[in-house]
């Protein structure tokens, strides 16, 4: 049995450090996508060398180049995209890298954000204010993530149709508005059209969190209370109260993204 087990390895770059209180309740960022990617059901195990590139740490693109890592995910962070100081405009830079050489990434929140600025695309902080905690996305119909991935995908959705969502965690004021060219929208809301993309064989991402967990989410927006309205955390907290969502589609949906051989 343990000779069909599959193994990647991926590079985490990690955006961001949680502050101490949360940290010492529930591990950093990278503990959370250990956690997310451990739910996996393909047998899959995970490596996740993790790479802090906030402090400028980047992985040796001759490695990458050899084939080290299976491929990256770009993780969440408090730092905008629009930034102009040098770890971000060199995690840009890798963007444009992984894609002129078929590296395949996930993007999460800002990490989404990030391919998309780095694409060509834009991002602007949304007139809608902060969006916290549970919400559903809404599925475009026949795209292509669902034609690449038909398993993952109808796990994930559920064989939902456009008129369906399904639910993720998010933490965001700022939105993909301008989707960069050869990218499709494959989820979206009221509150942003871009809620997740593909590309093929290159990029796939969420504006959401799928690592966060509901205990997680409401630590996060308790201790930002001034930065975030009252009420949009109180919302927030009963959101999380009510939120039961299923790790483990969307680690599958990653790792098959992952799994997919390039053509």
């Amino acid at each position: 049995m343990a000779n069909n087990i599959k193994k990647l390895t991926i590079g985490l770059l990690k955006c961001d450090t949680f502050i101490p209180e949360v940290k010492g309740k529930f591990g950093d960022i990278d503990q959370q996508f250990r956690n997310l990617l451990s739910t996996n059901t393909l047998s899959t195990k995970i490596e996740l060398p993790v790479f802090e590139v906030a402090e400028n740490q980047f992985p040796s693109k001759e490695d990458i180049l050899n084939k080290k890592y299976n491929g990256f995910i770009i993780t969440g962070s408090r730092s905008s995209v629009n930034d102009d100081n040098e770890w971000t405009n060199t995690l840009k830079d890798y963007i444009r890298f992984f894609s002129e050489n078929k590296i395949k990434t996930v993007g999460i929140c800002y990490g989404h954000q990030a391919i998309a600025v780095a694409m060509g695309g834009e991002v602007t902080t949304t007139s809608k204010g902060w969006a916290v905690s549970d919400h559903p996305i809404k599925i475009v119909e026949k795209n292509s993530f669902e034609k690449q991935h038909p398993k993952s995908f109808n796990d994930l959705f559920n064989g939902k149709s456009n008129k369906d969502s399904i639910n993720i965690i998010f933490s965001n004021k700022q939105v993909v508005s301008k989707t960069p060219e050869g990218f499709e929208i494959f989820a979206y809301n009221d509150y942003s059209t871009n809620q997740a993309m593909y590309k093929k064989d290159q990029f796939y991402s969420f504006q959401g969190h799928p690592e966060y967990t509901p205990d997680l989410i409401k630590e996060i927006i308790s201790r930002r209370r001034g930065l975030i309205p009252d009420d949009v955390i109180e919302d927030g907290l009963k959101r999380a109260d009510k939120s039961n969502i299923d790790k483990s589609t969307f680690s599958n949906s990653i790792i098959d993204f992952f799994l997919e051989k390039q053509q």
